[in-house]
């Protein structure tokens, strides 16, 4: 049996994980190498909204590809009844646009609904909220909670028979003559642990409110009132290479004042907390393999990281092809030892 070694438990690497038990089965052991699982992952900030978001210079095809996996992944979990334990809701979107230039996205046709506002509907929304707005969309599209779908994925990776162990990872090389196949899933960690220069910080801060009178989600900007199970998250900021974790009030007073420009009821919400994470941000996101040899021994990796602000929505399409390449690396090895 080959050993396989998955750095990372975020929904990356969970997805991946889970991919890789999937196509391999017996054929291989994993383990997850991990300093954090949830509730102390990045994605635990995140409202989960799937939405391709932050992903600079990724081929549109390959955006639109793994973001329509990822979509048929959540509603078939929607729809068997695993919603709940999964963190999934689906409700009604509207996104506003200020910016003349912006052009309506090309995932509209993989969303249920998608329809383009009216100029009509655009002058009202903008009377209310004192805006010009130049476009706008609403559809119908789902929230999938990573406090929710993290424990439910690692759930399933555990009973499949993983294992799952507590410690960072320094360097990848220290897999070599332990774990035949190294799957790099580290997210922002990948600067570090790779010296990859072109990762960087792009810092996010939010509040979640209770207002159980918001049912719908609203997207204008930086700013976002996006619901949850058991509240709504408030966003949000857009922060390139700055590592602060600590809420900055600045940031809380930027969030408030738009999200209640956009929902004035939203003034009358209790601030649950604020929160701050930092997505893995990349020109564009990596997945290849890599061979090595190492200390005399032949060690194969293939990376899957910088996924931006769009992990829940890109995880299973690119755990997908990272399996692919996993499946790759399999038959070399197996072919060596003929």
């Amino acid at each position: 049996m080959l050993k396989v070694a998955v750095v990372g438990a975020g929904v990356i690497g969970l997805t991946t994980a889970l991919e890789v038990q999937k196509k391999l089965g017996h054929r291989v052991a994993v383990t997850i190498y991990t300093s954090d699982v949830s509730p102390n992952t990045t994605g635990d900030v995140s409202a989960g909204l799937w939405t391709p978001y932050l992903l600079q210079e990724t081929p549109e095809t390959d955006v639109m590809r793994w973001s329509k996996v990822m979509h048929d992944y959540i509603h078939d979990l929607w729809k068997t009844g695993f919603a709940e334990e999964a963190g999934i809701s689906l409700q009604s979107m509207i996104h506003l646009i200020t910016d003349a230039n912006e052009k309506l996205p090309g995932w509209g046709n993989i969303a249920f609904g998608f329809t383009e506002l009216t100029r009509k509907q655009l002058d009202q929304l903008g009377s209310e909220h004192k805006k010009y707005y130049a476009g706008g969309f609403t559809f119908v599209s789902f929230t999938c909670e990573p406090c929710k779908l993290l424990p439910f994925l690692q759930k399933q990776f555990l009973s499949n028979g993983g294992e799952l162990i507590m410690r960072k990872v320094y360097d990848l090389e220290e897999f070599a003559g332990k774990h035949e196949i190294v799957v790099n899933c580290a997210g922002l960690g990948a600067q570090d642990l790779l010296g990859d220069k072109q990762m960087q910080a792009i810092r996010g801060q939010v509040a979640r409110v209770r207002a159980p009178w918001q049912f719908n989600t609203i997207m204008e900007g930086e700013n976002y009132i996006i619901v949850n199970m058991d509240c709504v998250v408030l966003g949000g900021t857009h922060q390139e290479n700055d590592f602060d974790l600590s809420p900055k009030d600045e940031d809380k007073r930027h969030i408030l004042n738009g999200c209640c420009n956009l929902v004035p009821s939203l003034q009358k919400s209790e601030v649950l907390k604020h929160m701050v994470g930092l997505r893995p941000g990349r020109p564009k996101v990596r997945i290849e393999m890599e061979r090595k040899i190492v200390n005399g021994k032949p060690m194969i990796i293939v990376h899957n990281y910088g996924h931006g602000g769009s992990g829940v929505t890109l995880c299973v399409g690119c755990a997908k092809d990272a399996c692919q390449l996993v499946q790759e690396g399999v038959s070399t090895i197996c072919k060596s030892k003929l």
